[in-house]
């Protein structure tokens, strides 16, 4: 076997090495272990054992205080004390070199006319001036100048709203006039809500009057927005609509609206309607009107009907996938063909897909495995795997090189589900770690298996990108 690849450790540098290199001791640093080498007082054996070296023993003969102390002496028993600045001292500040113990501390206290320490105060209206003022104070203190109008006025630039049923001693408001904004006094007519919404009270502006059936405003559209005149229409020529008729020939209205038929023979019989005998019409010479034209209602306000022509269609012109296939009476429209061969798409383990264009029509089909292979993941420095769930790559293979941390994945979905294939160094097992995204039965991660060349395989499901729970476990797969 020849080794291609050497990594370093903890504690270690120089690696990867591939071909030659030089691999050194790093001192030990952040709770990581490293070389180290022997320093004053610290002696190491030569198997490696660190012990500290044995005191010096000496003869005192003589001790002498510096600033901050009180005693010493070179005969006996010395004593050495601390030498405390008095409050006067303190509140002099003209020692630098003395300690200063609680009491005499508590004497410097800060003033308008000296330095010194103050008591922090959440408070924003009180006259202390021994007391030094927080963040949260001058907050409240700036919300409220914010909020306040200048004694002098000013121009408010938010909503003012006044409680109902006040009163405003003191203050004008100006009156609304035609050409100016103001109050108004609510008169007959309008009412006014709980809200300030003015409304009116059963009148108003008519904005716009639609015609109905049997009425229309030709002049206008049929609509009245502003001004117009609304005419009773005759009735329409298929007999659906309503509409407004005038007595004609041997018809008479009564001032009632009641319609009366007269010179006709109207007879009684056993059904619902009655029966009426017309004269019969003289038979013209040849009916009115050219060939292809229709009877058509012209005029609605006048009932004035006319024979008109339809028109005639002479081209047709087929575009976007759409063939036209025209003689000179007739068109025939259809979806042309595309370069799909027509057949059954989709089996067992496979899924069809397609493409539609605008036209509804089918531009491409092919067949999908939706079952998604294992493919070798990504591994970036320190080392890190990283896998991308894109496009539903699920199912991931990796053989361990050194440590390594298993990141969270990349353009993961709720619902997803897949197996992580883990492979031991043929020569040296490694450590995997998961990182916070990966959620555990019992919140413990179960370790890869600590043995060369082990194969481990690892279920899991995505709740959420943050949120992936490891499902099964399969360990030492033979």
């Amino acid at each position: 076997m020849t080794v291609t690849l050497v990594t370093t450790g903890a504690g270690l540098t120089g690696g990867p090495i591939t071909n030659t290199g030089t691999i050194s001791l790093i001192p030990p640093t952040g709770g990581n272990i490293g070389g180290v080498k022997q320093g004053s007082n610290v002696l190491i054996g030569v198997d490696g054992t660190i012990s500290v070296a044995p005191p010096n023993p000496g003869t005192i003969t003589g001790v002498s205080v510096g600033g901050g102390l009180l005693g010493g002496g070179t005969v006996g028993t010395v004593t050495v004390s601390v030498n405390f600045a008095s409050p006067a001292e303190v509140i002099a500040g003209v020692v630098n070199f003395k300690p200063i113990s609680p009491n005499t501390l508590a004497a410097k206290v800060g003033s308008l006319t000296a330095s010194g320490f103050v008591q922090l105060s959440d408070s924003f209206n009180t006259t202390d001036s021994t007391r030094a003022a927080t963040p949260t104070a001058v907050k409240a203190a700036y919300d409220l100048a914010n909020a306040a109008l200048p004694r002098s006025g000013g121009t408010m630039t938010g909503p003012v709203i006044f409680a109902p049923g006040q009163t405003y001693a003191g203050i004008v408001f100006p009156i609304a006039t035609p050409l100016s904004t103001g109050v108004v006094k609510i008169g007959p007519g309008l009412n006014v809500n709980g809200s300030g919404l003015l409304t009116t009270v059963n009148n108003g502006t008519v904005t716009s009057i639609v015609a109905g059936p049997g009425i229309g405003a030709p002049a206008t559209n049929d609509t009245i927005t502003s001004s117009g005149t609304l005419r009773i229409l005759p009735p329409t020529s298929d007999g659906l609509q309503l509409g407004g008729v005038k007595a004609g020939d041997n018809i008479n209205i009564a001032i009632d609206g009641t319609i009366n038929a007269t010179g006709l023979l109207q007879t009684n019989n056993p059904y619902a309607y009655n029966s009426y005998i017309f004269p019969i019409p003289a038979v013209p010479s040849a009916a009115p009107g050219l060939n292809g034209q229709l009877l058509t209602l012209i005029n609605r306000v006048t009932g004035e009907v006319g024979w008109t022509s339809t028109g005639t269609l002479t081209t047709v012109v087929g575009t976007g996938g759409v063939t036209v296939t025209q003689t000179p009476t007739t068109a025939t429209v259809s979806l042309a063909n595309t370069t799909v061969v027509s057949g059954t798409y989709g089996s067992t383990g496979l899924i069809p897909t397609f493409t539609v264009d605008g036209t509804g029509r089918v531009t491409s089909a092919g067949e999908a495995n939706p079952y998604a292979p294992f493919q070798v993941a990504t591994q970036t420095a320190p080392p890190n795997l990283v896998l991308n769930f894109a496009d539903n790559n699920l199912n991931w293979e990796w053989t361990l090189l050194a440590n390594t941390v298993i990141q969270a994945p990349q353009n993961s979905q709720s619902g997803q589900t897949g197996t992580i294939l883990i492979r031991q160094n043929s020569v040296t097992p490694y450590v995997l770690t998961w990182a916070s995204n990966w959620k555990w039965a019992n919140f413990t991660p179960v370790p890869v298996t600590p043995i060369a060349s082990a194969v481990d395989l690892f279920e899991f499901i995505v709740y959420s990108p943050t949120y992936i729970v490891i499902t099964r476990v399969v360990q030492r797969i033979g």
